[in-house]
């Protein structure tokens, strides 16, 4: 019976040893087919064309400018599952509120980080991004109708460092396409203040090693 008792308690032990090495050797394959999945997804780079809507939201610029559209371009770099880096070209135009005034454009110029909200079983993420950048703004010279006596209102062009902040998702199509969809908030650095606007994006994302 002590004997028996010996090799139970030898047996039970062996398998005890074992079983965590059976266990890595059957876990290990999947785990680095998954290490090397990932690795391979990342780091990338991206480039989107994007349009959208721009809606003035201070009061300077709301009171002289119509909500109007833009398009332009994020050029992305994926560094790995949760942070990227991003530069935004963007031409943005709003319609004057003055009778026969010409629209108001900005030309943005921006870049900052991309931090992304992932889930292990979607290819898909939400994400949140902030940056700096300069913002040329321009609107040509007119003569307002309701003035008599015909001086013409010169010519505007300036550029002002701003900042933007705002939230986006990205739904993957492929493994080299996604649709891209954001909204951000703008406030651009002007003598007197600042101006801000809302600006909402959507564009396919072309991603590439």
């Amino acid at each position: 019976m002590k004997a028996l008792k010996a090799f139970t308690i030898l047996l039970v032990a062996v398998f005890a040893l074992t079983l965590p090495v059976h266990s890595q050797q059957t876990s290990n394959p999947s785990t680095v087919k998954k290490e090397k999945s990932v690795k391979k997804m990342f780091p990338h780079f991206s480039i989107a064309p994007v349009g959208g809507a721009i809606f003035p939201l201070t009061r300077t610029l709301r009171e002289e400018f119509k909500p109007g559209g833009l398009v332009g371009l994020d050029i992305g770099y994926r560094i790995n599952k949760e942070v990227g880096l991003v530069g935004q070209v963007a031409y943005i135009f709003m319609g004057s509120k003055t009778t026969g005034a010409p629209i108001g454009q900005y030309l943005q110029f921006s870049a900052g980080p991309r931090y992304f909200f992932t889930h292990p079983k979607l290819k898909s993420a939400v994400f949140l991004e902030a940056g700096a950048g300069a913002y040329n703004f321009t609107q040509k010279s007119y003569v307002n109708p309701s003035d008599t006596t015909g001086t013409a209102i010169p010519q505007i062009q300036n550029t002002k460092a701003g900042i933007y902040g705002g939230i986006g998702a990205s739904v993957s199509l492929s493994n080299s396409l996604d649709i891209l969809a954001k909204g951000d908030y703008h406030n651009v650095f002007t003598q007197n203040g600042s101006q801000g606007f809302l600006t909402v994006k959507a564009g396919l994302e072309f991603r590439f090693r």
